[in-house]
């Protein structure tokens, strides 16, 4: 009898949601621990109590922090918060992990409360309802706690070598180009150089064995390994002045 009843409150509410074309959420009034916790943060069970999540793909999420749920489990107190568990919601997420596009898993971050793009599986909050490509803000987003199986996809040599740089805290990504350069500055004088070191290995080796094979032939095939040499050396230099150019440039 008892969970016909809730049943049937349930339905209510959702017909009456419908009709006023409102989003659709349920939630609980929840003790948290976490005084600075706000709308739209996302929190979690923590040993010390419910908290903001500061765990990536933390597997005790539990909802977003909301003003104005549908339906309300629970009794409020001046302690408790409406924390959203299904439905829709505001969340307070970031493009630390990337730009955010609608359909992309939110899970929560080191950032505490504030969502991030999942990229991988694990446990999620809900998907984005919108996009969103800033540094911190608030999207839609359709709540439903729990594991996501998401599939790697392809990204681009950049992209990797941003998140390469991003976890060794290089730079910030308004910064990248610039790191970029850098990159490629180094790239270009270590090629030159180790280029022009095994050419000169390979010239060297070549050299002594043609002498061996016809000693008459030694003057001419030290000019001519002199003048290979000096060849090596000069696009070995030239690439390191490139380089240089492309920092100081």
């Amino acid at each position: 009898m008892r969970n016909k009843v809730a049943f049937l409150i349930l339905l209510f509410f959702f017909s009456f949601a419908l009709a006023q074309e409102s989003p659709i959420s349920l939630g609980k009034n929840l003790e948290v621990e976490d005084k600075d916790a706000k709308v739209g943060d996302i929190l979690a069970h923590t040993p010390e109590g419910i908290k903001r999540a500061t765990i990536p793909y933390d597997e005790n999420l539990i909802g977003v922090v909301s003003e104005n749920p549908i339906l309300v489990f629970g009794q409020e107190t001046t302690s408790t918060l409406s924390v959203i568990f299904l439905g829709q919601a505001k969340v307070r997420v970031s493009n630390v992990n990337g730009e955010i596009k609608k359909g992309d898993y939110i899970t929560s971050s080191n950032i505490p409360g504030v969502g991030q793009k999942a990229t991988q599986s694990g446990f999620v909050v809900g998907k984005s309802l919108e996009d969103f490509n800033e540094k911190e803000g608030m999207i839609l987003a359709e709540i439903n706690i729990g594991y996501a199986n998401i599939s790697p996809s392809k990204i681009s040599f950049a992209d990797l070598l941003y998140q390469i740089l991003k976890q060794f805290q290089i730079g910030a990504k308004e910064n990248f180009p610039e790191v970029l350069k850098y990159l490629f500055a180094i790239f270009l004088a270590g090629g030159s150089f180790f280029t022009g070191f095994f050419s000169f290995v390979r010239t060297l080796q070549k050299g002594v064995e043609a002498m061996g094979r016809n000693p008459l032939a030694k003057s001419s095939i030290r000019t001519t390994m002199i003048i290979n040499l000096l060849g090596i050396l000069i696009l070995t230099a030239a690439g390191l002045v490139v380089a240089f150019f492309v920092i100081f440039f």
